[in-house]
């Protein structure tokens, strides 16, 4: 990985912390509905990626072809599977166990591309995976190794999204207005996967329908200036550098620079504890050698990736 490409994959955990932690607040100080929430994001930001990409050549049937559809419904899983995990997880927590992700990807890598992890990165993976298993299994309150395989099955399927992505030619294209317009489609068809998965959750009995009450969830004014905020400010460039990230550092050097996420939000955390704004994260002893072992291991893993920069590794 070379240097720019980490500072992208840094730059990119900056900003998706900023982005969980605001959105901690708004969500939760006014009790707005999640999925409404995340599904104004999406189409405020799909609309301001396509309009970016205004120029860039492209056809609606795009949005139908089966590898759109795909992914579209596989990140509904990840939207899904996260929100499942903030139920029985405090942020903290989830944020360290979606470290997972780089373990995934390894395994991933090795079994799609026949490329093992190099030797000195096996090491830390390793490391890592004592970490989080370590930090599993002494997760409080008891019920809380629910929300952890929520959030191991939701980081598995963003593995997956993240091959794909790096995998399809729009992503690759130097043009700017290439990778804006594919950012937008992929933003827009998810929505469209988020209110039918919500739809069906909802008839279920899973969750409410977006329906209820008369279309109760989209009726908040608060709702819709939040989330149209969020989606042209956070998830539409967020979105964006993420597959810039993907395309610049490759899945593996994406998903090391997201381990600086829970580490970024930790210390988010404590300093606005210390203002008295929200209670900071509250773990215990063993939680936090645990975390402090996944810290080491993906210290150890950014810079054995700068290293072998000149080696040409990704």
């Amino acid at each position: 990985m070379s240097v720019n490409s980490f500072a992208i994959a840094l730059a990119n955990a900056a900003l998706w912390t900023v982005y969980l932690q605001l959105t901690r607040q708004i969500v939760g100080g006014g009790r707005l509905d999640s999925w409404a929430y995340t599904l104004v994001q999406l189409l405020a930001a799909g609309v301001l990626m396509m309009w970016l990409g205004r120029r860039a050549p492209g056809s609606w049937r795009d949005l139908i072809s089966p590898w759109t559809m795909l992914y579209a419904l596989a990140r509904v899983v990840v939207v899904g599977s996260t929100a499942a995990s903030l139920v029985w997880l405090a942020a903290a927590q989830s944020t360290l166990v979606a470290t997972s992700s780089v373990v995934v990807g390894a395994l991933a890598a090795w079994a799609i591309e026949r490329r093992p992890p190099p030797r000195r990165e096996r090491w830390a993976i390793a490391g890592l995976f004592v970490g989080i298993v370590g930090l599993v299994a002494n997760l409080t309150p008891d019920t809380a190794w629910r929300g952890a395989m929520w959030t191991i099955l939701s980081e598995s399927v963003l593995v997956a999204t993240s091959f794909m992505i790096a995998a399809h030619p729009s992503n690759r294209s130097p043009d700017l207005a290439v990778r804006s317009r594919f950012t937008g489609e992929m933003l827009l068809v998810t929505s469209v996967a988020l209110i039918a998965g919500w739809t069906v959750a909802g008839l279920a009995g899973v969750t409410r329908t977006p329906w209820e009450g008369a279309g109760d969830a989209f009726g908040n004014p608060e709702l819709w200036m939040w989330g149209v905020l969020a989606g042209l400010v956070f998830r539409g460039p967020g979105t964006w550098i993420s597959f810039w990230t993907i395309n610049a550092a490759g899945v593996q050097g994406y998903l090391i620079g997201l381990t600086a996420i829970p580490f970024l939000s930790i210390l988010a955390e404590i300093a606005l504890g210390e203002l008295g704004l929200i209670n900071a994260a509250r773990l215990s002893l063993a939680e936090w050698l645990a975390a402090a072992a996944i810290l080491a291991a993906a210290l150890w893993l950014m810079v054995v990736r700068l290293q072998a920069r000149d080696a040409g590794a990704p």
